[in-house]
Order: structure tokens, then sequence, then C-alpha cells
């Protein structure tokens, strides 16, 4: 079957003028101008070589062809608005984003306001490492992603700036034998056992950039490769080694004594970056999911910077 000969469009014209009896009244609904929808009727009548309206005293009146015709053109500007609504709640039904496992604490707090907003709309959030969540980003398994910045190297993705410097550490067990007071170099903390994300995340390669940066391949001393930075945490909380964390996901345990932060000299700073297709139309609701997403990074670093005021402006109490 070959290419249809009709425009769809001038049918649905034709069909708002009859329904209608006016071009203007066709034309308002249409957001088109009344010498617009005037040449879409005509070139209609043209391609089916046949008049289908015609104007009486300045009433739309429809001929016999017309008519007839006016029952296909209903139907199909019906099966056009349910293939609209159908698309509308395939869309708007659903969100599901990709998150980096090393921000995903902070990500999670936006689920709850965003249901709030959306209540309709059942958000998926899954965790992973960064190179995996664009994998599934590019085989659309995510509307967004949102991960550690880095060249992925992927020209159909797009990019807008969540965070500039979320701050990771190193943490250790309170028992750690290296001296904490005064800050380290990587190359310092090299011949004790490492608990790092495996192989995909983003944060891994830039621990191990640093470390070769400074001429030292660390890969070897790593001991313990884990999906769940719950799993590195409990980890060096029992002194086993050395965990790279996200500074907001320790400062509990290392308020009550469970871990220490080890000062480095050169402290290690992620950007974080919501990446989508760029051939695929935004969500509609992914826009509003970015921006909440922003609002609690600027909030938790704004609290971060607070306490670090705090800690650094108090002094002693002079025994009386």
């Amino acid at each position: 079957m070959g290419p249809l000969k009709l425009n769809l469009n001038q049918l649905v014209t034709f069909y708002l003028v009859a329904k209608e009896e006016s071009f203007s009244s066709a034309a308002e609904k249409l957001y088109l101008t009344q010498p617009a929808v005037t040449q879409q009727i005509r070139t209609l009548e043209r391609c089916a070589g046949v008049k289908l309206v015609d104007v009486r005293r300045q009433k739309v009146c429809l001929t016999k062809a017309g008519k007839v015709l006016l029952e296909y053109a209903g139907e199909i500007y019906e099966q056009a608005r349910d293939a609209e609504s159908f698309l509308s709640k395939v869309t708007e039904s659903s969100l599901a984003v990709g998150v980096s496992t090393t921000v995903s604490p902070i990500v999670a707090s936006v689920a709850g306001e965003f249901e709030q907003l959306f209540p309709d709309t059942k958000l998926t959030i899954r965790s992973a490492p960064s190179h995996e969540i664009v994998g599934g980003l590019l085989e659309l398994e995510y509307d967004i992603a949102l991960v550690i910045s880095l060249d992925y190297g992927k020209r159909k993705l797009e990019s807008t700036k969540i965070s500039d410097g979320e701050r990771l550490v190193l943490v250790v067990s309170p028992s750690f034998p290296e001296s904490v007071d005064k800050p380290l170099k990587l190359a310092d903390l090299c011949h004790y056992s490492f608990f790092l994300p495996r192989d995909g995340s983003a944060t891994r390669e830039i621990l191990l950039n640093a470390f070769e940066a400074e001429g030292i391949q660390a890969k070897r001393y790593i001991s313990v490769e884990a999906d769940y930075l719950e799993c590195s945490k409990r980890l060096a909380e029992m002194g086993g080694g050395i965990a790279l964390m996200p500074d907001t996901n320790v400062r509990s345990e290392v308020a009550e004594g469970r871990l220490k932060i080890i000062p480095l000299i050169n402290d290690i700073k992620v950007g974080v970056d919501a990446l989508y297709r760029r051939d695929a139309p935004p969500h509609p609701h992914a826009k509003r999911f970015i921006q909440l997403t922003k609002k609690a990074f600027n909030m938790q670093n704004q609290h971060i910077g607070v306490n670090r005021s705090l800690a650094t402006s108090q002094e002693p109490i002079s025994a009386r």
C-alpha cells in the first residue's frame, strides 16, 4: 500500500470547519489564522478533486461529498484525540530515574516531595555505578540519569549541572593505626586495603586517577568491591581498611565516633550531572525532578558549610 494522498491535518481542519460551521471558529480552535484555514480547505478540495465546502450568505455549507467525508473525518479526529490521550497517560504515568550509587542517598530524599507533587506518577529510582546507569539511559531504560560528572563520550547525551563540588572522603575505624592529625597524601595510604565500588563506578575511577597522578597503581590494594555504600562503610567501621564515601553519607558515624575521616592534602571533589537523551522528547516531569534534586544538593551543601564554620569557630572553654 502506497502513502496516503490525503493530508490528515487538512481532514482535521475540514472536520472542525464543518462542526463549527465557521472558518473563523475553526481557526481559533486550531490556533491558526482564518486565511490559513481557508487555504487548507481549498488544498484538500484540489487533492480530492471535488467541492466539499460551500459558503452561502456567510454560512458554511457542506456539499453531498462533504457530508459523506465528514463521517470519515469525524472518526479520524476522535481516533487522533484518543491516541493523544493514550500517549499523554503513558508519558506521565511513570518516571524512571537512574542514579549513581554515590549520590543515591541525597536523590532518594527527593522522592517524597516529588510524589506529593505528582501522586499519579509512578516514580522508579534505580541505583548502580555511573557507567552502568549511563548505559541504561542509552538503552532508554531511564528517562533521566543522575551521575558523577565525567566525560562519558556519548554524543547522544545532554547534561545539566546539578552540583559542582561534592566531597568524597576516605573513612576508617577509630582504631586505624595511621595518624590522622595532619593531612596526608594518597601515597601515605597505598599499603592499606581499600573498599571501593566495582568497575563502572565513576567515584572509583576518580580515586584511581588521583592515585595514578601520584604515580601509584592502586588497583592491587583493593581488597573488596561492593555495590552498596553501606557495605563499604560497615567494613571500614569494623577496621578492615579504608572506604571511599560521600562526605554527606558518613557525618552521623563520624559524629558518634564510629568512623573517622582521613584528611587529605588534596580534597577529592566530584560534580553531579543530570543526563538525558538529546534525541528523545523530554519527560514532562523530568525538569521538576531535576529542580528538586538541585535544591536538595544545595541545602545539603549549605548545611555542611554551616557545620564546618561552627566547628572551626568554636574555641576551648577555659576552666574556672
